[in-house]
């Protein structure tokens, strides 16, 4: 699991952001729960489910019975 620098969570330029991402796997990137990819998401906009599994890609998101059942 990534930690931010120095264990506290600041704010950080472009690039700090870029260097930290290049040395950290994943980086800040947030990954996916199902398929392991980046979400192209961030904290604040994550995609969970109702039930608190997550976070999820949009199309990962889209294969789940949440999902498929507020489509039917």
């Amino acid at each position: 699991m990534n930690t931010w620098p120095e264990g506290k969570r600041r704010a950080m330029t472009q690039s700090a952001h870029a260097a930290w991402n290049a040395s950290n796997y994943p980086g800040t990137l947030q990954i996916c729960c199902k398929c392991d990819d980046p979400t192209g998401r961030c904290e604040e906009d994550a995609i969970y489910t109702d039930e608190g599994d997550g976070p999820f890609c949009q199309g990962c998101y889209h294969k789940t019975e949440e999902y498929l059942l507020s489509e039917a």
